[in-house]
């Protein structure tokens, strides 16, 4: 999946394709990247303040703040979430407490990391290299991950719990059957939470007795490996310009000792590679900036962040800050509740069908979340319009924006602006008639975002600035579906930019809209100092905003 930002206002529309464009071969993967959270429910703008926790006082350095101050190695944490098996999915992640608004869910470290200094995703079959490379299919993740069929996604097994949580109640044991004081036991914990953290996830717990890794049950002989990986030896693996960062270290003399899986098995565990590897074109810009790091495209497993289900208007966001995969709540998430990721990417803003239509394809379920089930409910209530526009959006007028913006023809583009608008007026008229939900409404609006994006750069394109009407409709869209993306960041910038300058920095709708900027910015970076949000605000808007003007 790859980030929600394809547009920007001088160039319409990068692309309306959906992101992995791997073929269908087993070897060659398909890339997530998610940079896209959401809320399943609808939250109106200005409807929802910060929690007081999330943000801090002028001048307090809050917890947050050191993860985008200085170049730190993030801890490991999964003590939020639990593996449960779920009815009608299988196995997933549900919350153990309520979880606030950018608060953290997870923080992992990666199996495998391949990285590359270029702002370009690596190829996939790079993880599969260095997993055999480094010999890391004796790892028990291997067994339990999703590879495609149905067996694989019932494995019962917990996470290991965080190194921080289980330190404390271990020495304390210890301490006991030992006869030493508290202190002593409280000073061996605090050195074991200051002591270097594996840079490798620990392997699963498996609930019962299972049989050995299948890649250590069938292991062949190196000599036979075949195919595409038989065509890349270890130079040629890490490619020109790539660092294969290899999260997990040295697996040891064994490990180093572990003949190849035979072809059948390296078969398998390019689909679990398929399935379950994330893959982005950079880190995030404004976190970068503030960490002293280079953004680098890059592509790994993190097998912990991998049990995550699907939904289309998911609960949390996430993305890679260092090495970790960090997962942050983009709404608030109650104890007992699946907490979800989105696969699609970009295409999480196409209509129901093509969305259920590329997940069938890819991962091979149907999508029954909140969002589809919804859509799909309501569909003959807007059927007369929800196709139609998006296709004359995505093949007519879009095109003839581009080849009248490249004409410098000014008239062209107000006849495609016209266009948009009688289409987008005929929909709301749709809304009214049919006494559609707020929520729904949302959720179709987000499907149909490339037209309030044609509506923005029309506007950009023939000088009249913002499109603040444009701006604020889509914007709640966004925030229903892909709270916390940088999407959403972006817009919630925009819109209040445009709002201070038509209506003042103090005006009740600044206010409103500085709201929705707040809410956007704790969504992505968690609850940061004020200063720090300042901070983040300011570089998003210089790195993503005024970069496209």
């Amino acid at each position: 999946m790859q980030s929600l930002l394809p547009f920007n206002r001088t160039s319409w529309r990068r692309s309306c394709r959906h992101a992995k464009q791997c073929p269908k071969d087993a070897h060659r993967l398909r890339a997530q990247v998610f940079r896209c959270v959401a809320s399943v429910q609808q939250v109106p703008v200005g409807a929802t303040r910060a929690s007081p926790s999330a943000v801090g006082r002028p001048g307090e350095e809050l917890p947050a703040d050191s993860w985008y101050t200085k170049n730190i190695a993030i801890p490991r944490h999964v003590d939020s979430v639990k593996v449960a098996m779920l009815e009608g999915k299988g196995r997933g992640l549900v919350a153990t407490r309520d979880i606030a608004l950018g608060e953290l869910v997870m923080a992992t470290p990666p199996l495998v990391l391949v990285t590359s200094p270029q702002r370009q995703r690596p190829s996939g079959e790079l993880v599969v290299d260095e997993i055999l490379e480094r010999r890391l299919y004796s790892s028990k993740w291997f067994s339990v991950l999703y590879d495609g069929s149905s067996r694989s996604c019932k494995s019962q097994l917990e996470l290991a719990p965080d190194a921080d949580a289980a330190a404390p109640a271990a020495a304390a044991a210890e301490a006991e059957a030992s006869g030493s004081s508290p202190a002593a036991a409280s000073a061996s914990s605090s050195e074991a939470a200051d002591a270097p953290r594996s840079a490798r996830p620990p392997e699963p717990i498996l609930a019962s007795t299972s049989a050995p890794s299948p890649a250590a049950a069938t292991a062949a002989p190196a000599e036979k490996k075949k195919g595409f990986l038989a065509s890349r030896g270890p130079a040629m693996r890490r490619g020109k310009g790539s660092a294969a960062a290899g999260a997990a270290g040295d697996l040891g003399a064994a490990a180093a000792q572990l003949p190849l899986p035979d072809r059948r098995e390296q078969t398998r565990l390019a689909k679990v590679v398929k399935f379950n590897c994330f893959g982005d074109d950079a880190e995030d810009l404004a976190a970068c900036e503030c960490r002293g790091e280079q953004p680098r495209g890059h592509i790994g497993l993190w097998p912990e962040f991998a049990l995550f289900n699907h939904s289309c208007a998911p609960n949390t966001i996430n993305y890679v800050v260092g090495e970790a995969m960090v997962v942050r709540a983009s709404r608030h998430i109650k104890a007992g509740e699946e907490v979800t990721i989105c696969y699609l990417g970009r295409p999480q803003l196409l209509p129901v069908s093509r969305r259920i239509s590329i997940l069938a394809e890819d991962y091979g379920f149907e999508c029954s979340c909140a969002r589809c089930t919804a859509e799909q409910a309501h569909y003959d209530k807007v059927e007369d319009v929800y196709m139609e526009l998006f296709e004359a959006v995505t093949e007519q007028l879009g095109p003839a924006f581009l080849e009248a913006r490249a004409a410098a023809d000014e008239e062209g583009v107000r006849e495609v602006q016209r266009q948009v608008q009688a289409w987008l007026r005929r929909l709301y008229g749709l809304f009214r008639k049919t006494l559609l939900a707020p929520d729904v409404r949302q959720y179709v609006l987000a499907s149909l975002y490339d037209a309030y994006d044609l509506l923005l750069s029309c506007a950009d394109a023939l000088g009249q600035g913002e499109d603040a009407s444009s701006l604020q409709a889509s914007l709640k869209a966004i925030e229903a579906v892909s709270a916390g993306s940088d999407l959403h960041v972006l817009l919630a910038i925009r819109h209040f930019d445009e709002t201070v300058r038509q209506h003042g920095p103090d005006s009740p709708l600044a206010e409103l809209a500085r709201q929705a900027l707040r809410r956007a910015h704790v969504a992505r970076y968690g609850p940061v100092s004020e200063g720090m949000m300042a901070r983040l605000v300011d570089l998003n808007r210089k790195l993503h905003v005024e970069s496209s003007s």
